[in-house]
């Protein structure tokens, strides 16, 4: 999976290990595990749920940068 981090901006999510809480769908805890997370937002997703968002986000990401052909 290729990053696009010429375009990256602070407030786009991203992967961590996760220190306490709970995923927001599935209520799962994330303590010590890998968890998407939503910085402006807030929401962290374990890493079955965050899967979806991460690819997602990834899409978008790749399309703005190849609408605005900044790569």
């Amino acid at each position: 999976m290729r990053h696009y981090r010429s375009n990256y901006h602070s407030r786009d999510p991203y992967w961590l290990t996760a220190k306490f809480g709970n995923c927001k769908e599935c209520k799962e805890s994330l303590t010590g595990k890998q968890a998407f997370f939503y910085p402006l937002t807030k929401d962290i997703f374990c890493e079955k749920c965050g899967q979806k968002h991460s690819a997602d986000f990834n899409n978008a990401k790749f399309d703005e940068c190849v609408y605005n052909n900044s790569f």
